[in-house]
């Protein structure tokens, strides 16, 4: 297949990313597909992505009730649900890979008596195809190092295949904000 980052084939890549679609509980699910880091999460209520959907930290689920740095796990979390989005939960020939997840902003809620965390994270990705094709012009390119290689030209390409979006998560921190250990 011929090299392809034309807009019309980037915006229908970035329009087939969307939040995942499951009855099963986010921390099963997790739990099941990252075994090592994910078992036994603190954690209950929706896949966080809408206020109604929070994702609830269980003050007792802690391993340590009195010592509750959730800030990080939220982090975690993100980071999880995010490869669930791209790479778990699609076909494995629409899957994404160089998938990089920044904080954007974060903001405090408080409603009703009960606390949120609003967390807005900036995604980038490239489709497995491009992101196989620059792997592998890069490589047999000797990693760039290659006489005549273009570099600038390959930095283009990259830059025009990758995608590039946004993912807001609610965290219900209600059981283990400061306020609710007063």
């Amino acid at each position: 297949m011929e090299w392809n980052a034309s807009p019309e084939l980037m915006s229908e890549l970035r329009a087939s990313i969307k939040p995942v679609r499951t009855d099963l509980a986010l921390g099963q699910v997790l739990a099941e597909d990252f075994p090592r880091d994910c078992s036994n999460l603190p954690i209950s209520g929706g896949w966080g992505y809408t206020q109604a959907t929070a994702i609830m930290f269980v003050r007792d689920r802690f391993p340590d009730p009195g010592m509750l740095d959730f800030v990080p796990l939220e982090y975690h979390i993100a980071q999880k649900i995010i490869y669930e989005e791209l790479i778990i939960f699609r076909p494995k020939d629409r899957s994404f890979a160089g998938i990089s997840v920044e904080l954007a902003t974060q903001s405090l809620i408080e409603e009703d008596g009960r606390h949120f965390d609003l967390l807005e994270f900036s995604v980038d990705c490239w489709s497995n195809w491009h992101w196989n094709q620059l792997k592998d012009e890069w490589e047999s390119n000797d990693f760039g190092a290659r006489v005549g290689f273009d570099g600038a030209a390959h930095a283009a390409k990259r830059e025009a295949s990758q995608v590039t979006y946004t993912r807001e998560l609610w965290f219900d921190i209600s059981q283990v904000s400061k306020s609710a250990s007063d």
